[in-house]
């Protein structure tokens, strides 16, 4: 360890973008409910979906996740999100296929989808847990997220899912389950995710040091300043062993 890195006991890892690859595993389901449908998965496709989902989205209101009302119901609908973009892609392309088989394939597609961010993600992951307590902070469905976890489990010290937490990234809800149900204090956590609004916003309100994942090269926006900044996983290493 660096000699001006605090000592941290617990690391806390978002999932999505961070571990493992959700634009991967949101194409792969797309693919999938493209074929159920008994569509090429094409441009044409593509937009269609994206349209539809776009209209769900908005419909649902979720474009706002500081929305306090977003946050108290988020995954009620999401839920609905989901059900109404299938609704629209059975409709749009006048297909005999119902929405509910549709929503399913799509979280059967989603919850299969183990595909980390990068080639020697978990390899880190796995030399990171011998020293430190390895925590999973994700937002999502309990069963989706659970499955797609799995790999992670075995050096895993503890699993928060926001459907399960009853809340979601970033509030003070969240962060302050996560603290209370690991006993510690926020000083003993360094939060590592993609996300400046969800994780690195989140953790910094709770009292938590954040490094920020940014593999693209993102700008740097909005107030919260992260602690660190890293574009590939291993440099957590150096970092921190």
């Amino acid at each position: 360890m660096r000699g001006n890195m605090k000592a941290y006991r617990y690391l806390i890892f978002d999932v999505d973008d961070t571990l493992l690859d959700f634009g991967r595993a949101f194409h792969g389901a797309q693919r999938d409910m493209s074929s159920l449908l008994g569509k090429e998965y094409s441009e044409e496709y593509i937009k269609t979906a994206e349209a539809c989902g776009y209209r769900a989205w908005n419909e649902c209101g979720m474009g706002d996740v500081s929305s306090p009302e977003v946050q108290r119901n988020y995954h009620t609908l999401y839920y609905e999100y989901l059900r109404r973009q299938c609704r629209y892609l059975c409709q749009t392309f006048e297909s005999d296929i119902s929405e509910d088989a549709l929503t399913e394939c799509y979280i059967w597609s989603i919850s299969g989808s183990r595909v980390p961010m990068e080639q020697d993600t978990l390899e880190v992951y796995r030399r990171l847990s011998e020293k430190y307590r390895m925590v999973l902070a994700t937002n999502g469905m309990t069963d989706i997220q659970t499955a797609r976890t799995i790999d992670f489990m075995s050096c895993t010290h503890s699993l928060f899912i926001s459907q399960s937490v009853g809340a979601i990234k970033p509030t003070g809800e969240f962060f302050g389950h996560v603290l209370e149900q690991l006993g510690c204090e926020a000083a003993e956590c360094l939060m590592v995710g993609d996300s400046l609004s969800g994780d690195i916003a989140g953790a910094k309100a709770a009292g938590m040091d954040a490094c920020w994942y940014n593999p693209k090269g993102k700008p740097l926006t909005g107030d919260t300043a992260p602690d660190h900044i890293i574009k590939r996983i291993s440099e957590l290493e150096s970092m921190l062993l």
